[in-house]
This record gives structure tokens, sequence and C-alpha cells, in this order.
């Protein structure tokens, strides 16, 4: 019988209560999984200890006791679920521990946060996971299939918007999240999600960017919006990638349906995806220049959080920790890059041009 994976959960917000404490409750579908809570760790001692009472053998901890328990009770993952601003210090100390960390989406608010602790996961044996989860998502393995196996040949360009409802639109700018400062503005704290699927799917880097951020819907101090809400609510960018391809992407709020529509467009071909976040199915019409109306596919919406994403991404995890590649998850590189493009587009929407995306450093490079 398989060891259980012994777990050190950092947050007890939102997240932890919809998605890693019904996990590590062994709540179903996960009453098979082989894993053991040992702490719930927070700011909020009070949130803490509501999140442990439901983890078997889970303890409320306090940010004071983290460098404890990481070198006494030595975890086999370490899980990062707290507000983004915050990521950097506990994934940089969990790394120097040798305790491989699963961080949630986005990897850091800022360039210099996320290159740096690319180069404190490239400084450790420890391996770091970043919590891309629409990777997860059936439809969204299926799409990367389809374009790896060449059905619409060389990706060239493509058009990816995506709404977001009226509530949870509205939520972004009366949440922690409605700041630049903690959540990077929703060109990183939400649009990274995206960003990282776009350049999984076409295999590429992100190198330059051209973009427009405004404020349309959710301004300061009106309408109960706090008046320190400073992030934009309307994203469009031109992003160029290192194979050639051109992405324009936006990102829509207060809108009737929550999901995109992409269109990729490839040397032989078209692929086009239409992702219901709600309820579904998601459709993939795949229509090739050899002729005929293509194939299509209806793929139903899986049960769970993000489309059955977040349940596919919990399974994984004991694969991802033991040695070998870790399916599907996102590298602190990849996730890096994410984030450099989020802030490239505010920086060219500020500056009104066109400019390049920080890369990090490849290892052995100078820092």
């Amino acid at each position: 019988m398989k060891q259980p994976l012994q777990v050190l959960l950092i947050g007890a917000g939102t997240r932890t209560r919809k998605v890693y404490g019904p996990w590590l409750s062994g709540l179903p579908p996960y009453q098979a999984e082989p894993v053991r809570p040992l702490a719930v760790l927070d700011t909020d001692t009070e949130a803490a200890r509501n999140v442990a009472r439901d983890l078997p053998g889970a303890a409320a901890a306090r940010p004071q006791d983290l460098d404890r328990i990481l070198t006494g009770s030595r975890p086999d993952l370490v899980v990062v679920a707290t507000p983004d601003a915050s990521h950097r210090d506990y994934v940089a100390r969990a790394l120097a521990a040798g305790c491989t960390t699963l961080v949630e989406k986005p990897l850091a608010t800022t360039v210099e946060d996320a290159f740096a602790l690319v180069h404190a996961a490239e400084d450790t044996s420890a391996r770091l996971l970043v919590g891309h989860n629409l990777r997860f998502t059936n439809v969204h393995s299926q799409v990367r299939a389809l374009l790896a196996s060449g059905h619409i040949g060389t990706v060239t360009g493509a058009d990816f918007h995506y709404t977001l409802g009226m509530s949870h639109s509205r939520s972004y700018f009366t949440r922690w999240h409605r700041t630049r400062a903690a959540s990077g503005g929703l060109q990183v704290t939400k649009a990274s999600h995206h960003l990282d699927l776009l350049a999984w799917w076409l295999g590429a880097h992100p190198i330059a960017v051209t973009a427009l951020l405004e404020h349309r819907h959710y301004l300061p101090g009106k309408d109960g919006i706090p008046a320190d809400a400073d992030i934009h609510d309307s994203l469009h960018a031109l992003i160029q990638y290192t194979s050639g391809a051109t992405v324009h992407y936006a990102l829509t709020l207060n809108a009737p349906a929550e999901g995109y529509t992409c269109t990729l467009r490839g040397t032989e071909g078209v692929c086009t995806v239409h992702y219901d976040a709600r309820s579904g199915p998601h459709t993939v019409h795949l229509h090739t220049n050899s002729g005929g109306d293509g194939a299509r596919w209806r793929i139903a919406r899986e049960e769970g959080t993000h489309a059955g994403a977040d349940r596919r991404m919990l399974m994984a995890l004991p694969q991802a920790v033991a040695p070998g590649t870790p399916p599907n998850f996102a590298t602190a590189a990849e996730a890096a890059l994410a984030v450099a493009t989020g802030t490239t587009m505010y920086d060219s929407s500020r500056q009104g041009r066109r400019l390049p995306v920080p890369q990090p450093t490849a290892p052995g490079e100078p820092r």
C-alpha cells in the first residue's frame, strides 16, 4: 500500500474551502487518494482552525510556525493557496527546505518575484509545480493533442476572447483582488490562466506585447466599488510568440455568459474552441484545407470546480511528486512567462507602444 502524501496547506481562504479542503478530507471523489494533512497555516488563525477542524489529524498553524513545520515534519508536498502577492515568500521558504511545492496561479504578481522563484526552483532539488489548472480540463487536453498532431499544420495566429459573468466580474473589484499591488491586476490574476494555456497549446514563448487596458464598468468609489480599486476591467492585447504566431487576446467583464471562444488558424486548417465555463458542453470544430465540413466534437463539462480541472489536477499530484515528468503541470519558467506577459500588457498600455516580454535567464546564465 502506498504511503500517504503528507501535505502542509498554506492558506485557508475560498480556494482551500472549495478545492483543497475536500481533497485533504477524503471526500468523494478523493476517498481513495492517499493523502495526510499535517497542518493548515494562515495569518487568520480562526480560519486556519476552521479548516483544520474538518481534516483528520491536521493542526492549525501561524506563519511564524512555518520553518518549524518544514524542518520538523518534512512534508512531501506544500500547497500555497494564499493571496497572490504573498506567494514569493512562502514558496521560496518551502523550496529552501527541500519541499516539493504546488502554488496557485499566478506564480507571483510581479516579474521580479516570478523570476526569483524560477531561480529558487533551479537552486534546489525540490520540484515547483504551478496550478495552471486549465491544462487539466478535458477539452484543453484534447485541443493540445490535436494541435501537436499537426491537424491544422503550424499555428500562425489565433483569437482568444474570454468573457466573465456579471457577479464574477464584480467580485474582483470588491475582494482583495481589486488592487494591482495585491493581485497584479486582471491581466495577471485572471489572464495568466489563458496566457499559460495559449503558450502550452502553441508550444512557444511570448516575446512581445501591444496592449490596451481600460476602465469601463467598475469605477472606483462608484456603485459600491471601493475607492482603492485600481485594476482595469477591459483588456485587449496582441501577443507575438517565438513560433511566429500572433494572438489577439481579449478579456471582457460584465458579460451575460462565462467562457471563451478561441479560433486557431494554421497553415493546414482552422480549429475553433467554444468553452462554456458554467454548464457545457464544450465544442471543438476542426476544419482542414482538404475540404469538407471537418470534424466536430461535443465534450461534456466535467463535474467540479473549473469544469473538472481541479479534480484532475489533484489526482495527478501523487505522480507529480514522485520522480519523473509531472503530468501537465506548468513549470516555474512557464508560469513566470504568463506573469511577465500580463505585466507587459500593463506597461504597454501605459506607454502606448509595443514592448518585449521579459525572459527568465536560462540555468547557468548571469542573473
